[in-house]
């Protein structure tokens, strides 16, 4: 059975500590994949959710100091209680107090999952980085970059962008599926690490294979929404992706991945 339909058959609960941005857009996403979503922010009640939870994503986009506080202590919680953890260190390097806040983080929390662009990767690897907001450096080597990061934080690394980077198990897979419309919509990249941990469905150490259908689901659905009529433009592509992560399906998937392994050098 594959991942996407284990997704759908068990309606896996996945507990979202998002930034503000995109909290909507990522449980509306949730549920159009098969996931059940549970935007819950307050450590008071994590250990309760968590007994039934399959996945925790943790995204900074929104960081202050209470909310950074709190995730660390979910994070910490989820730790006890065998959840596996995605971590989207969003704009890590747009600030120092960003940047001091992940390096806290990975220091303290065991993470299953790295997931971001090519400059957040990076600046986890090489503190000295700076980038402008959330966006990614086209001139950064994906491979090289995930492969430090693996190296470095002993977790599963995806690296967003035109092409995707996985590492995991010391294999590199490079998938190419996508459409440039996810670019010119908000949230994408944090729906992303939500769809991620609803494909872990409790594996503290995610087979690359779940990793690899999780992200060319996503990105076959985008491919999918950009051919529904009028969807050349960013809001309505939004809704026709929504759509599309509802009606995506394993045949989709096997006839239309794009993927390549590739060889350490």
């Amino acid at each position: 059975m594959s991942y996407l339909s284990k997704v759908r058959e068990t309606n896996p609960l996945i507990v979202c500590y998002t930034n503000d941005v995109v909290k909507n857009f990522t449980a509306n996403g949730l549920l159009s994949i098969g996931a059940s979503p549970a935007m819950s922010e307050a450590p008071e009640e994590a250990k309760d959710f968590f007994k039934v939870t399959e996945g925790l994503l943790i995204n900074i986009g929104t960081l202050t100091r209470q909310t950074g506080a709190d995730m660390l202590e979910i994070a910490k919680q989820a730790n006890d209680l065998g959840v596996p953890i995605v971590f989207d260190p969003v704009a890590v390097g747009a600030s120092q107090f960003r940047k001091d806040y992940c390096q806290q983080f990975l220091n303290q929390v065991d993470v299953d999952v790295i997931k971001g662009n090519a400059s957040e990767i990076l600046t986890l690897v090489d503190a000295e980085t700076t980038m402008k907001g959330t966006d990614s450096a086209a001139n950064i080597d994906h491979v090289q970059i995930a492969l430090k990061a693996y190296e470095k934080y002993n977790a599963a690394i995806i690296v967003t962008g035109k092409n995707d980077v996985i590492v995991q198990d010391h294999q590199i897979i490079e998938l190419t599926n996508g459409s440039p419309l996810l670019t010119k919509i908000t949230g994408a990249g944090c729906l992303l690490g939500a769809i991620v941990a609803s494909f872990l469905l409790r594996q503290k150490h995610p087979n690359i294979e779940a990793l690899i259908e999780a992200v060319s689901i996503y990105n076959i659905a985008a491919e999918h929404a950009e051919l529904s009529l009028g969807a050349d433009l960013p809001g309505t592509f939004l809704v026709s992706f929504i759509n599309a992560l509802n009606q995506v399906d394993d045949a989709s998937y096997h006839q239309e991945i794009k993927k390549r392994e590739v060889k350490e050098t």
